[in-house]
């Protein structure tokens, strides 16, 4: 089952949120790590967002489906709901990986959401506050479970945070967006600074543009540009595309073999970064 020897990655721990998704980062992510002998606890909310219900999140047998898929493989896996902006809630999937697998060793704060591409003057303090409940609380709430663990137990460990090129420049339409994922970034760097004493790294990633169905959906990111444009989704797609210097949109799987590096044996003198894997878009 182990991909890489030498990676230190094999027996490792590993929670993991928002991989009920099938095409997400997330279940990427947890393809990966399991692919290298980590045992895994993943996560997703499995129901419809608060105020969003129309926003395609997970839902109930997504979780279950990945789960399976990654049993198939011989993987040890154990999949619970979680709402990220919860502490209990958070606080339990720590408490799971200890009495499951006795121990955590790395922590992927994956969950995220983007509800209302619309210009500031239009956006409500409701999904203001809802985007950076998830985005940022959510990772908050993620990072400060993971390292109460880790500094407990001694033996260091990795705390990965899933951002955005969106966290590094302003986009339009992405004001609650573009503030959550600037927050990450900033929570990574103190959070860097005060596990770093415990031999424990964070860093973030900060993925690009992926050509998914959430972007596609109505009211997604080639929706709302095109309606700020006045132009078809195609023509928003293409012109995406364009910006990128590498000529391709993303995939997961670009963002997770990031999220591997930084969380195996080689990554272990990086920490409060947040790494591009952008294709070029992003270059700061």
């Amino acid at each position: 089952m182990t991909e890489a020897a030498g990676d230190g990655l094999a027996g490792t721990v590993a929670v993991i949120t928002g991989v009920g998704r099938e095409g997400g980062i997330g279940r990427a992510t947890a393809r990966a790590l399991a692919a290298r002998g980590a045992r895994l606890v993943i996560t997703d909310i499995g129901r419809p967002l608060d105020g969003a219900p129309d926003y395609r999140l997970s839902t109930a047998t997504d979780l279950d489906e990945a789960a399976a898929e990654l049993a198939a493989t011989g993987a040890e896996v154990l999949a619970l709901r979680c709402d990220v902006t919860r502490e209990d809630e958070v606080d339990g999937l720590v408490g799971a990986a200890v009495e499951e697998f006795g121990g955590l060793d790395v922590m992927v704060a994956n969950a995220g959401v983007s509800t209302s591409n619309v210009p500031l003057t239009e956006l409500t303090a409701q999904a203001f506050d809802q985007t950076l409940a998830v985005n940022l609380r959510g990772t908050f709430l993620c990072f400060r479970a993971a390292l109460r663990r880790l500094v407990k137990q001694g033996r260091g460990g990795r705390v990965i945070a899933v951002s955005s090129q969106a966290g590094k420049t302003g986009w339009p339409l992405l004001g609650a967006y573009c503030a959550s994922k600037f927050g990450v970034n900033g929570l990574v760097q103190v959070a860097a600074k005060e596990a770093g004493p415990h031999g424990i790294t964070v860093n973030a990633v900060c993925p690009g543009t992926l050509d998914n169905p959430l972007n596609d959906q109505p009211g997604g990111l080639w929706d709302a540009y095109s309606r700020l444009q006045g132009v078809s989704k195609e023509e928003v797609r293409q012109a995406t595309l364009g910006a990128i210097p590498l000529g391709r949109f993303q995939t997961p799987q670009d963002v997770s073999d990031l999220i591997v590096f930084l969380a195996s044996a080689q990554g272990g003198y990086v920490t409060g970064q947040a790494i591009n894997t952008t294709g070029g878009q992003e270059m700061h």
